[in-house]
């Protein structure tokens, strides 16, 4: 209940002001500033908020924060979802992975794998290049934050070849507009796999669950194999139910 009521003190502020200071908060509270750096760092996990020096500010519905920080974040429960997906892979099968954290985590549990390999991420390619994995990289505009290539022409090439699954990550999951990105690049070429693939797979930690980005993807009754740490929150549960959407979860 006291954590709660400082959760709420938190928002409370950064909902009047657009920022709050931990130095601030804690006087007021009559707790150390660690106890508030705690909760500021909880709050951030669960995708409310953005850290900065001194406090927090709201996290933007448009900005997704850089690779490198993102992967530091639910390491243990992104690891969970690459273990978990990993037992949908066959030897011989041609994969797509998208760029992104927990497609990565995925990439280091395929380095042995004899697969064919197609993806926008350099970093999962350069994991993969030195294994016996046919490795295909797609052409596009290179995003220096997560070394990821975008635009019209990894849409373009990926509409060009059909894959025996492919591995997507997603920005948030939200209960009335569905699967969510942040940047038109991931959410056009997300659509595009969809299609090119005999089964799509979003890799999406528990945490994904009740978050908002700002771009629709995918309507939550969309024939969807989603691979989470852990069942989703029950009223995510009803609506898959209802559109036997499966779910792969620990």
């Amino acid at each position: 209940m006291l954590t709660d009521h400082r959760y709420q003190e938190i928002l409370s502020r950064l909902n009047g002001t657009g920022r709050v200071g931990v130095a601030e908060v804690a006087a007021h509270l009559h707790v150390s500033e660690e106890t508030i750096r705690r909760d500021l760092k909880v709050l951030e996990e669960r995708g409310i908020l953005r850290r900065i020096h001194g406090g927090a500010v709201p996290l933007r519905l448009d900005e997704e924060r850089p690779l490198q920080e993102r992967g530091k974040t639910n390491a243990r429960e992104k690891a969970r979802v690459a273990a978990l997906a990993e037992g949908l892979v066959r030897d011989g099968m041609s994969v797509f992975l998208d760029t992104g954290t927990t497609t990565l985590a995925l990439a280091r549990r395929l380095t042995s794998r004899s697969l064919t390999v197609t993806t926008n991420s350099i970093d999962i390619a350069l994991l993969l290049g030195s294994g016996p994995a046919r490795i295909n990289l797609t052409p596009g505009t290179l995003r220096a934050r997560d070394n990821a290539l975008v635009g019209y022409e990894t849409v373009a090439y990926a509409r060009r070849f059909f894959f025996d699954i492919a591995f997507m990550g997603i920005g948030a999951c939200d209960l009335v507009h569905g699967w969510m990105d942040y940047e038109e690049h991931e959410s056009a070429l997300r659509k595009v796999l969809r299609g090119q693939a005999r089964e799509a797979v979003l890799l999406a930690d528990s945490r994904k669950f009740g978050r908002q980005a700002n771009l629709c993807t995918f309507g939550l009754e969309e024939r969807l194999r989603v691979v989470t740490d852990r069942p989703p929150p029950q009223p995510f549960q009803d609506r898959f139910a209802q559109h036997d959407i499966a779910i792969v979860s620990a």
